[in-house]
């Protein structure tokens, strides 16, 4: 099947479970994939583990015998099961037969909607989401996030904090941390910035609706960063 173009869409798992599962932001996202594949772009949909990850990484924490690959690898299974979650949900449209783990399990894919999860330690699935942009040839990431933009320091923190509307990835790379740690908050990895810089890819963090990314998509007005 020949596609408009494939969309990797990283989203934030706090998006999806908040505190609880928020299953109204589940139909909306629902409705969104919907209106997109029908619109004929294909979707690699790159789940995150957010806060459920994040809690039980705090928890391993508390035991002195655990390190950073343990964190990393408790994230990851968070993210399957995140992923499964949104595989069930959404099999009544379109989507590959199951959840993908590995970039290279990405290529020959016909279907308009893959879900895609988390494989190895040392990233977040920002980073998950540049190596399927770079199998699938996609040149542009939506990063959605519960912030629709990237600022200079923690907006709910300082109120005042500077928003930016366009980046260039040295700019952005500058205002994050340099290293990964398991668990990090950040609009965009620093590991899959440095990739995506590498490969030439632009990351738009955008808050999540369709008409953010309608507009986005079509050059219009939107709300959020660009990164390029």
């Amino acid at each position: 099947m020949k596609f408009k173009e494939t969309i990797v869409i990283a989203m934030g798992g706090s998006l999806l479970i908040p505190e609880s599962i928020d299953v109204d932001f589940i139909k909306s996202l629902k409705n969104m994939v919907r209106y997109f594949i029908t619109d004929g772009y294909q979707i690699a949909l790159v789940v995150g583990g957010g806060k459920t990850c994040r809690r039980y990484q705090a928890a391993a924490e508390e035991f002195q015998n655990t390190n950073d690959e343990d964190l990393d690898w408790i994230g990851i299974q968070t993210i399957r099961l995140n992923c499964e979650l949104l595989y069930r949900i959404f099999s009544d449209l379109n989507v590959h037969s199951e959840v993908i783990l590995k970039p290279k399990d990405l290529e020959g894919i016909n279907e308009s909607l893959v879900i895609v999860g988390a494989w190895e330690p040392g990233c977040s699935s920002d980073t998950d989401a540049v190596e399927m942009a770079q199998v699938s040839g996609a040149q542009r990431i939506i990063n959605f996030s519960n912030t629709s933009h990237v600022y200079n320091e923690d907006p709910r923190i300082n109120p005042d904090a500077v928003r930016y509307d366009k980046l260039s990835w040295d700019e952005y790379r500058n205002l994050i941390p340099k290293e990964w740690t398991p668990g990090m908050s950040a609009p965009f990895d620093p590991i899959a910035s440095r990739k995506a810089q590498e490969l030439g890819i632009t990351v738009a963090i955008l808050g999540a609706s369709i008409e953010n990314l309608k507009g986005y998509l079509n050059g219009e007005h939107f709300e959020g960063t660009v990164i390029s």
